[in-house]
C-alpha cells in the first residue's frame, strides 16, 4: 500500500514537472521570441507607452497608475489596478484588456490598430518573451498630512476682513467692489465705463444661461431700468438663475466631465 501511494506521489511530480517545462511561464525565450519583441512590442510601447508609464514619466511626475512599461519586471508587477502582463493568459493581463478598449483605454490618445492588438496578444500568448533587464524605480509616495490639510482656505473659520482703503472710494456699490478696486488700482488697471442697459442684458444674459435674451426681455428690462436700475438689474439675475437654462449651461461642464455624451 505504502509503495503504491509512493508510485502515485512520484508519478504526480512528474507530471507537474514535464507541465512546467512546456509552460510559457516557465520556458527560456528563443531567439525567434526575442526577435518578435524588438520588432514588434518594445517599438510600439516606446512610443506609445512611455511618456505616461516609465521612470522618465516618474521623475516628471507624470507616471500614470503607478505604472511602468519600460522594464520587464513593472510591465509584468503592472500598477495600481494589478498585474498589466500574465504570461501565457491574455485575459488576466490588463494591458491587453487596456489595448482593446475594454475598460481602462491605453493610449488614451486612440486606439491601436487591430494588428498592433494582435501582436500584443501573441506576445502574452507565447509567455511574454522580454530581454530588458533594469529595474523597476521606486515610486515617491505623498503622504496625506491631516494638519497641513486643516490649514486650507477653505476650512478656516467665517470672519470678517478689513476693508482695504482704495484711492477711488466712490467706485463700487458694496464692499466686494472694495476688493475689486483695490487689485485694480495694485495692477494699474483702470474700470471701464459703466454698461449701457442694453449692453447689461445681453452681457446678463449671454453668461448665466450661453443664450441671448428674447426681443421681449429686452424690451421688458429697459423699461423696468429707466425707472429703477438696480431693482431691474437684480429682478433680471434672479430671474436667470431661476431658469432651466442657466442649470442647462452648467450642467453641460459637469457631464462633459464625467463623458456623459460617451
Amino acid at each position: 500500500m505504502h509503495r503504491l501511494l509512493l508510485c502515485l506521489v512520484v508519478s504526480m511530480l512528474t507530471l507537474v514537472a514535464a507541465s512546467a517545462e512546456d509552460s510559457p511561464l516557465e520556458k527560456s525565450a528563443t531567439k525567434t521570441e526575442l526577435d518578435f519583441f524588438e520588432s514588434k512590442i518594445r517599438p510600439v510601447l516606446v512610443k506609445e507607452c512611455y511618456q505616461c508609464h516609465s521612470a522618465e514619466a516618474a521623475a516628471k511626475k507624470k507616471l500614470k497608475g503607478g505604472l511602468f512599461l519600460d522594464t520587464r519586471d513593472g510591465t509584468r508587477k503592472g500598477g495600481e489596478t494589478g498585474p498589466s502582463v500574465v504570461p501565457g493568459n491574455v485575459e488576466e493581463s490588463l494591458l491587453i484588456e487596456a489595448l482593446k478598449y475594454e475598460s481602462i483605454e491605453m493610449p488614451p490618445s486612440g486606439k491601436l490598430s487591430e494588428e498592433v492588438i494582435a501582436d500584443f496578444v501573441k506576445w502574452v500568448r507565447i509567455g511574454a518573451p522580454d530581454p530588458r533587464t533594469e529595474t523597476t524605480v521606486a515610486i515617491q509616495r505623498n503622504e496625506i498630512d491631516i494638519e497641513a490639510g486643516r490649514k486650507l482656505w477653505s476650512f478656516q473659520p467665517l470672519r470678517r476682513p478689513d476693508l482695504p482703503v482704495v484711492a477711488d472710494e466712490d467706485w463700487g456699490h458694496t464692499p466686494i467692489d472694495r476688493f475689486i478696486r483695490a487689485r485694480q488700482e495694485a495692477a494699474g488697471v483702470t474700470p471701464n465705463d459703466v454698461a449701457s442697459a442694453l449692453t447689461l442684458v445681453r452681457r446678463t444674459t449671454f453668461d448665466l444661461t450661453g443664450l441671448p435674451p428674447t426681443p421681449e426681455e429686452v424690451d421688458q428690462f429697459l423699461q423696468a431700468a429707466d425707472s429703477n436700475h438696480q431693482a431691474a438689474y437684480e429682478a433680471l439675475v434672479d430671474r436667470l438663475l431661476a431658469s432651466e437654462h442657466y442649470g442647462e449651461r452648467w450642467a453641460r461642464h459637469w457631464l462633459d466631465l464625467v463623458r456623459f455624451a460617451e
